[in-house]
């Protein structure tokens, strides 16, 4: 008699199984081939009860040939070797094939991990990386955020759905929006199924967010007098980012003699690097000291409100 001599399976995704044909030849001219049994050195290679031989026992007829079927299901990454043997009444028994296949993950992403670097607030920065499907089968995809600063990270485009096609791939566009001071984490999930493999996860990760700068922290306007009935003081707001943003600018405290007149800075900052404020102090109350506290307020800003001191003194 005479078999196949080997069987290469190639890539299998761990949980699939692949079947492959093998040639039972009974070359003799009077005697029926009887086949016994069939079994593998591993377990992740057996008989698939698929082929025209039938199940076994399997009786083949002088000159004639039929084929059994043998399935591959990975449990592990890495390639698989093994011997098949097929015992039967031949005096050559028992016949060896040669078994080899290479286990693959069900899935991949091209990036374990994302870092963004340091970012000002009120800026988002994006990026992508893809996912892709090595089964022979359609998968549903699913995506969760989880760890420390999982809000401040979302996905806003890219082409992976729900489900995402055999062997195909398809791309997750990340955002991240700083939320907090410091350096920012998180983590983002990939499901698919079936995989026995599933989940999958990126690693995210920032610099540190970079707040914006306001100086001075106080002004000090000194003694007034009657030459000098006022006097106007700016502080300087940096760092902002090139993105439109809310800015204001709010004046409490016992005295009311300090008022915002102007500046560069509008109700949204769109300047870019800094913008001032104007604040004006008129004192209307003699020769006592006064003093006040301005909140400056910037939307997205973790750092926000940002308190400036005023203080000054009326004079005769």
């Amino acid at each position: 008699m005479a078999v196949t001599a080997s069987l290469a399976f190639g890539k299998v995704a761990i949980g699939q199984t692949a079947a492959k044909h093998l040639t039972v030849d009974n070359t003799g001219k009077t005697n029926s081939l009887v086949i016994s049994a069939a079994t593998s050195s591993d377990s992740e290679y057996a008989l698939s009860g698929t082929g025209t031989c039938g199940a076994i026992p399997v009786t083949v007829l002088p000159k004639s040939s039929c084929t059994l079927g043998v399935a591959f299901m990975p449990n592990a990454a890495g390639k698989h070797s093994a011997t098949l043997q097929v015992f039967d009444n031949a005096a050559s028994s028992a016949q060896h094939v040669a078994l080899s296949g290479t286990g693959i993950v069900g899935l991949t992403t091209s990036k374990s991990s994302l870092v963004f670097g340091e970012l000002k607030f009120g800026v988002k920065s994006a990026k992508s990386f893809s996912v892709t499907n090595h089964q022979t089968q359609p998968v549903t995809l699913s995506k969760t955020f989880g760890g420390t600063n999982a809000a401040d990270f979302s996905i806003t485009g890219g082409t992976c759905a729900t489900t995402l096609a055999a062997r195909t791939g398809c791309t997750i566009i990340m955002t991240f929006t700083p939320g907090a001071l410091g350096t920012e984490s998180a983590m983002l999930t990939v499901a698919d199924s079936p995989d026995p493999l599933s989940p999958y996860t990126v690693t995210l990760s920032t610099g540190p967010t970079i707040p914006a700068r306001v100086t001075p922290v106080t002004l000090a306007y000194g003694t007034l007098r009657k030459k000098t009935p006022s006097k106007t003081k700016t502080v300087t707001i940096g760092d902002l980012p090139r993105s439109p943003l809310a800015l204001s600018a709010t004046i409490t405290g016992a005295n009311g003699d300090f008022k915002v007149t102007g500046g560069t800075c509008g109700a949204t900052q769109t300047a870019g690097s800094s913008c001032t404020i104007a604040v004006r102090f008129r004192p209307t109350g003699g020769g006592s000291a006064e003093s006040a506290s301005m909140a400056v307020n910037l939307s997205g800003d973790p750092t926000s409100p940002h308190n400036v001191g005023l203080s000054g003194t009326g004079g005769s």
